[in-house]
């Protein structure tokens, strides 16, 4: 390529790179955070072998390093920027003749494997296994003498695929294509060999490792579920191989100019723009968002975001409303915002990896630690590819030493001294657990265990989520945040009897106005006026609950309603969580 040509192409990279930072560190930042709490990276040897003795290991155990760093999501995105220019790169080197036209072909895998790692499920090992595979290939491809050449590609396959695994394949293909394109020494031949090689490699794995053949062909580490087939890594893979081919042929002089390369590339940045901004799920980032703050405890934070978009998903809503309990506000706003039943408090257990993780996050700030650490441990164990987590190492460390269990403690607080991000924290908490000053420095933590079951126990039921709470409040009557809960849960549930009982324990007047509202609906229910309605109710609501019933008998449709009641826990009544009769 000529002076300018060259300095065109590094544009063209400079600027893919700066469109992949912006993406995932101020569009997509979350799912970066959820990448990194699903893994435990440890710089011990054991770690590594543990790693790195399975076909794919090596990509694997550097794409997991890699992702240690998306811990702070800006230098993930630099990371992430870096190694997409790099699989770029990698491609147009691997190239037999490298023009302009083909540097921006070789942009179309990156762009693919941008939308593969829109899936909060892959893997960044299969990113680094495709640009180590072609990236070596590139370097073999540079050896003069054609036999040694040769021979250097048949030992290097079978060592790149325990390396990569099964996208080494692009080595083979890239290694094979330039041979051909030489036409010299029955490159046919060789073709044979690496093809022999290659199903020679697959078999002897599928003899010496304990996994499934297809798995061995589709990639161990590639994907966070074994069952899944990853579409765009392998379209990834194919448009790199395309690339490699095409640029084995000549091409027209008008394609290595620089106007036809430049207006292709602009294309190609718009269609990828596009195409990234469909795939990725705001559904779940926003979720992500939540759920990260809950980690962080940025309770005031989680109600700014939910002052400029009201969220709607339960499990948004139950970190809201956690947010709300632990600034006090739960009794008086929650039902400004968007309620959806009892799900949006406590949603209800389901074996995974992601839904017990912030409602482990309840559980643990209402001080019922066991049921916490149940949930860290069954979200831990349902990681897809049997990884540990950081995040809920740290969680078990916290009840397990709550709970007097600090053997078990120090089990986990040793492994989290062989990482990166949580070693302070861990050394940390180990030297105030070894000079007994750990509640003290700790206050959440004391706070916790104050607020513990000492006295009762019971069979976790989520059918019976009023009863534990109640347990919670009558050992603890201090511990408000469990009383907040328990009516809270009568009300969403639409329990209106069982919160009158509950209320017997609030000892405040004036009553907070939700209270007020739903005492007013239940009087409403049962009798057939005002009269002798207790004084803790203020007159305005009964005036206000007559207007709201005037309107509501006159069929007035739910945005006008909401208008003018949309902040009552009576509009919530009529209007929401309908498949539960009052």
């Amino acid at each position: 390529m000529t002076r300018k040509q060259q300095l065109t192409a590094a544009l063209m990279t400079i600027l893919t790179g700066i469109g992949i930072f912006v993406f995932f560190a101020f569009r997509y930042r979350y799912h970066l955070h959820f990448q990194e709490q699903y893994q435990l990276f440890e710089w011990t040897f054991a770690y590594f072998a543990d790693v790195a003795r399975v076909p794919g290991g090596l990509a694997d155990w550097l794409g997991r390093c890699l992702t240690q760093f998306f811990y702070h999501a800006p230098v993930g995105a630099v990371l992430l920027a870096l190694l997409f220019c790099g699989v770029q790169l990698s491609v147009w080197a691997a190239c037999r003749r490298r023009s302009l036209f083909t540097y921006v072909l070789s942009f179309i895998p990156a762009l693919l494997l941008v939308l593969f790692f829109c899936d909060e499920n892959a893997l960044a090992g299969a990113i680094v296994a495709l640009a180590l595979s072609l990236g070596v290939a590139a370097m073999c491809q540079r050896v003069a003498s054609r036999k040694g050449r040769r021979v250097l590609d048949l030992v290097l396959l079978p060592v790149l695929y325990m390396a990569c695994g099964p996208l080494c394949i692009l080595f083979a293909i890239a290694v094979v294509c330039h041979e051909v394109a030489e036409g010299e020494g029955k490159p046919w031949l060789f073709a044979i060999g690496m093809l022999v090689v290659a199903a020679a490699c697959v078999l002897v794995a599928w003899r010496l490792f304990p996994y499934p053949f297809n798995r061995l062909i589709q990639g161990l580490h590639y994907h966070r579920f074994h069952n899944i087939l990853p579409g765009l890594l392998y379209a990834a893979a194919a448009a790199a191989v395309l690339v490699v081919m095409v640029s084995c042929l000549k091409v027209r002089k008008s394609l290595n100019g620089i106007v036809v390369p430049g207006a292709l590339f602009v294309v190609l940045a718009a269609a990828g723009t596009f195409a990234t901004l469909r795939v990725a799920d705001p559904v779940k980032e926003e979720w992500m968002h939540y759920d990260f703050m809950v980690r962080m405890q940025m309770w005031n934070r989680i109600m700014q975001q939910a002052d400029r978009r009201n969220p709607d998903n339960p499990k948004t809503v139950s970190c809201l409303n956690l947010a709300l309990a632990k600034t006090g506000r739960l009794v008086d706003s929650q039902f400004t915002y968007f309620q959806n039943g009892p799900e949006g408090l406590i949603p209800g257990f389901e074996g995974d990896y992601t839904n017990p993780v912030s409602t482990g996050e309840i559980f643990w700030h209402l001080g019922m630690v066991n049921t916490a650490q149940r949930y860290a441990f069954e979200a831990q164990e349902s990681i897809p590819d049997f990884q540990k987590s950081a995040r809920f190492y740290q969680r078990l460390v916290e009840t397990n030493l709550v709970n007097g269990d600090t053997l078990v403690a120090m089990k986990y607080l040793k492994v989290l001294e062989s990482t990166t991000f949580y070693r302070t924290w861990a050394r940390e908490t180990a030297a105030l657990v070894a000079d007994g000053t750990l509640f003290e420095k700790r206050p959440e933590l004391a706070r916790i265990r104050e607020f513990r079951l000492k006295q009762h126990d019971f069979f976790f039921s989520d059918t019976e989520m009023d009863s534990m709470l109640g347990v919670l409040q009558v050992e603890h009557p201090e511990n408000k945040m469990a009383l907040d809960y328990l009516l809270s849960w009568c009300l969403l549930r639409k329990d209106l009897t069982r919160f009158a009982e509950c209320l017997r324990m609030v000892d405040t007047s004036p009553l907070p106005q939700t209270y007020q509202e739903a005492l007013l609906l239940l009087w409403v229910f049962t009798h057939d006026d005002f009269n002798g309605l207790p004084d803790t109710i203020a007159p305005v609501n009964v005036q206000r609950i007559n207007r709201f019933m005037a309107d509501a008998n006159a069929g007035k449709k739910e945005a006008a309603m909401k208008a003018s009641y949309g902040n009552t826990y009576w509009f919530y009544f009529i209007f929401r969580y309908l498949n539960q009769q009052p």
